[in-house]
């Protein structure tokens, strides 16, 4: 599998940051200073720019597999490009959901990439779980302390970084 450990670190960070945001961790706008989101969008809008620039240089590995995993980095990296600048603008929040949408459904087709990986596999589960309960979030319809939870405990910590400590112990992922 080509290098994405930093696609896992700068996503599950961006994730991490959102999912401490929607628990109300940090959240609180101080009077006089700019909405704690908008730091959260710089974690965000960086992830998003990381992935894209991964997803290119995976391409440069070129072969089908490759690009099939460049495919799928680039689908989450543009969500999260437009994630942060909609959260250092201020910007609403509901076409953000819009497309959550997608990202949410349109990536399960990459399960027979992940054949004999039962946690890729099952982090395909998680994202779309946790995209959809994003999209009901930001129109009212979902707890933003769930949705806190679920980016949390089983986007950055399930989802990045356990992959990440399963291979800087020397691990493969299974």
């Amino acid at each position: 599998m080509p290098p994405i450990t930093i696609v896992f670190i700068s996503t599950g960070l961006a994730a991490w940051a959102n999912g401490m945001y929607f628990l109300g961790m940090g959240a609180d706008k101080q009077e006089g200073a700019k909405d704690p989101l908008v730091s959260v969008g710089w974690v965000s809008l960086t992830a998003g720019i990381v992935d894209l620039l991964a997803a290119l240089y995976i391409l440069t590995l070129a072969s089908d597999a490759t690009t099939l995993l460049a495919g799928l980095i680039t689908f989450y990296g543009v969500f999260f490009v437009l994630l942060g600048m909609t959260e250092i603008t201020g910007l609403d929040l509901r076409p953000v959901g819009n497309v959550a949408l997608a990202v949410a459904v349109v990536p399960l087709f990459w399960w027979s990439q992940f054949e004999g990986s039962w946690m890729f596999q099952s982090i395909l589960v998680v994202w779309a779980v946790a995209f959809l309960a994003i999209a009901a979030t930001v129109n009212g319809k979902f707890s933003g302390k769930l949705l806190g939870a679920i980016l949390l405990l089983g986007v950055a910590i399930y989802s990045f970084f356990v992959p990440i400590i399963i291979l800087a112990t020397g691990n493969t992922i299974p």
